[in-house]
């Protein structure tokens, strides 16, 4: 896992302090797509909800 995967990973945790891989994935590893040259990482929170960190900003989906 390189740099631009751990900085998401660790600015999803400063955020939302608890987080799981997103659905049926079972490591952070699993949760990276690349989207229009940006890379997108997909996780869960304790509430159910799914997000993404990006690159260049922050997304909710719900």
């Amino acid at each position: 896992m390189g740099s631009t995967e751990k900085k998401l990973i660790q600015r999803a945790k400063n955020r939302y302090k608890k987080i799981f891989p997103c659905g049926n994935r079972r490591t952070f590893a699993e949760c990276f797509t690349k989207t229009n040259d940006k890379l997108c990482f997909w996780f869960d929170t304790e509430d159910r909800s799914t997000h993404v960190e990006v690159e260049e900003g922050f997304v909710v989906i719900k």
